[in-house]
């Protein structure tokens, strides 16, 4: 009597097994596959967002202005008449910078520091 109702039981259960995996889990697994692509591409954009939060954020702390400080061979701060100091960019104030230290050679030392204002 016992091996009749667990062979029932086997044969109920592989029935409902099988109809529940044509009828549900098949759908479900198609369906999941068609948002695969969906869930890659909102985690990309979501990175990307990310980064451009991070670069904003990283933007707002650079100086808004660069100087040229000059310094001569004493170490003494000093000017020069008729020299750009002050530039909106690193790369421009760094770029007059060495050239100035081409021009003056060992005479003066030329630095570029971030201004705040």
């Amino acid at each position: 009597m016992f091996e009749i109702i667990i062979t029932l039981f086997a044969k109920v259960f592989g029935i409902v097994y099988k109809w529940l995996d044509h009828n549900l889990v098949a759908y479900f697994l198609n369906v999941a596959k068609g948002f695969e692509f969906a869930i890659i591409i909102i985690a990309a954009i979501l990175f990307l967002l990310f980064n451009v939060f991070l670069i904003i954020k990283h933007l707002k702390k650079l100086p808004k202005y660069y100087v040229i400080e000059i310094v001569d061979i004493y170490g003494n701060k000093t000017t020069v008449e008729s020299l750009r100091l002050i530039f909106t960019t690193y790369d421009a104030a760094e770029s007059y910078a060495r050239f100035y230290q081409d021009i003056y050679k060992e005479q003066y030392k030329f630095r570029v520091t971030g201004l705040e204002e």
